[in-house]
Order: C-alpha cells, then structure tokens, then sequence
C-alpha cells in the first residue's frame, strides 16, 4: 500500500452533457481543459442510448478485461473515479431498460441520451499519474 497525501481540493466543476456526447471524452476533455493533473470525478449520473464497460475476467496475473457493449436505454446509476496527469479511471453502475443492472469500468463509446451531469474535483497540492506496476504488470496510481 502506498498513501499519497499532501493534496487539497482546489476547484469544483459541474459538467453537463448532452444528446451524442461521449461521456469518457467529455472528462477526459474537462480535464485537460482545466489542467487537471490530479483529482476526482465525485459523481454523475444520466442517460445513456449505448454504452461500454468492461469488468475482470479472472483473478490471475496477468489480468485480463471482459468487455460488454450495451444497448439503451441506460440509467447511469453511479459514476465516480480518479483522474491522474488528466486521464480519467471511472467506474459505474447502470441499468439497462429498467431490469437488467451492470457495473464495470466506464469505457468510451457511452454516448449521451437526454442528458448526463457529473461533479469534477481539481486537487492542488501533488500531482499524480500512472505507471506499471514491476510485479504485477497492472496500471499503478502514483505521485508524479
């Protein structure tokens, strides 16, 4: 374990999509716009007409992805993560036309129904980013 401290919220953004934007590029936008090298996505929610996921597939090493496309239409339930040198790493829960519930890594390819919000934290303090780990070969979050 390794604990990253020295960071504050700086800034809060409300973002607001609309009918055919991509969800992930959209954070991913927000991010690099304001210069978002550390911090968060708080929460979000919306609608969705098609959506991508993907969750694990084992619990071996190396790990390996199960990607679900779906089809709307979608409540996005739940959406938070954390964003490191501007690239988002969200997860979510959603369900598909009101009976089936899904949950995994938000992928892009979401794209926007009516409408969708999320909250978007700026950290100041550190900045972070991502690296791979020497022993496990997975994606590691990391002070820059």
């Amino acid at each position: 374990m390794d604990v990253i401290d020295g960071m504050r919220i700086d800034q809060i953004f409300c973002v607001y999509m609309e009918y055919g934007d991509d969800f992930c590029e959209c954070i991913e936008k927000v991010a690099r716009e304001k210069g978002i090298r550390a911090g968060a996505v708080l929460s979000g929610a919306g609608t969705f007409d098609r959506a991508r996921i993907h969750h694990i597939a084992h619990t071996e090493f190396p790990s390996s992805n199960k990607f679900v496309e779906l089809e709307g239409p979608i409540e996005l339930c739940s959406v938070d993560g954390i964003i490191a040198d501007c690239k988002p790493h969200l997860h979510c829960t959603m369900a598909v036309r009101g009976d089936e519930l899904f949950a995994g890594h938000l992928e892009p390819g979401c794209k926007v129904l009516y409408l969708a919000e999320a909250v978007v934290a700026k950290f100041s303090g550190r900045d972070l980013e991502r690296d791979t780990h020497p022993r496990y070969g997975i994606a590691r979050l990391k002070a820059k």
